[in-house]
């Protein structure tokens, strides 16, 4: 078993698809900092060029912080386009022997073909977090490129009053919140991998773990639940339920200890990947090899 994980760690990191999508990983986490103050110093340039004073425009567009809060970074998930590019190295990864046809000869050698199921989804693990290494570094190094001043805490917005729509103190956690925030999201990002492991392993298409992880990975599911929240509720008759509470790819999106979603995220997270490798290994043992 560890040899086989050892070759799939080996077929990943000499991939050319897992080497562009960390480069790309890396450019766009790297330039999001120069190019967030370049837009803001062109916008406020813009304003006050058109006779607005510099007290209006800063009312317009607010002051701009010199702190990057290091937290912030750790417990932040991918991002939209660096989830799909993640997911599509995944769907790469986790067809390639199978598309190139040495699958056979690498289950023909297992006690059970499942072992290579297992061993793909430990490598995908590591591979998430080569991803999240890689970004955390990038986007500090641009922020720090920019003048940012580093700050190891996590901050979010304080509560919105609808009245006055105004923002309250803003809420500060320490970095072993952004810690606790990031183990939880690894744990979501990891039920998305066996989404795709079951597309493209379990029932071999590879267009289908591609039309997830662009869908999975861009937030697209969002409508699609709120259209099931909506009849749920009519149906039930209630107010407040929401299937985007409760997935995994909602939640990993959002800002889960300032929303309260910790444990939701915990139990959604085990709940759903062990239904899905389950179901995988299930439909892998049965399968033939081609």
């Amino acid at each position: 078993m560890l040899n086989v994980i050892k070759m799939d760690i080996y077929r990943l990191v000499t991939s050319l698809s897992f080497k562009v999508c960390i480069i790309l990983v890396f450019v766009q986490n790297f330039i999001s900092g120069p190019l967030t103050k370049l837009f803001a110093f062109l916008a406020r340039k813009i304003m006050m060029s058109s006779d607005m004073t510099e007290q209006e425009v800063d009312e317009m567009f607010g002051t701009w912080s010199r702190d990057f809060h290091v937290g912030n970074a750790i417990a932040s998930q991918l991002g939209g386009m660096c989830t799909i590019i993640f997911l599509l190295c995944v769907v790469f990864f986790s067809y390639s022997d199978i598309q190139h046809g040495y699958i056979k000869n690498i289950a023909g050698q297992l006690p059970r073909r499942s072992y290579t199921v297992i061993s793909k989804f430990t490598v995908m693990q590591l591979t998430a977090l080569i991803f999240y290494g890689v970004s955390v570094f990038a986007k500090t190094l641009g922020q720090l490129i920019c003048g940012q001043r580093l700050r190891f805490d996590m901050v979010f917005p304080g509560e919105l009053d609808m009245e006055t729509f105004t923002f309250g103190p803003e809420r500060v956690f320490s970095l072993g919140h952004a810690f606790a925030e990031f183990a939880v999201k690894f744990l979501l990002l990891s039920s998305i991998c066996a989404l795709i492991l079951l597309l493209t392993t379990g029932l071999g298409s590879n267009v289908a773990g591609t039309i997830a992880a662009v869908v999975v990975g861009a937030g697209f599911t969002g409508a699609a639940y709120a259209a099931a929240s909506l009849a749920v509720n009519k149906l039930l008759k209630a107010k407040d339920f929401s299937f985007s509470d409760y997935m995994p790819d909602s939640l990993y999106r959002s800002d889960l200890i300032a929303d309260g979603g910790m444990i939701r995220g915990i139990i959604a997270a085990i709940a759903t990947t062990a239904v899905l490798l389950f179901v995988t290994i299930k439909l892998y043992d049965k399968k033939e090899i081609k």
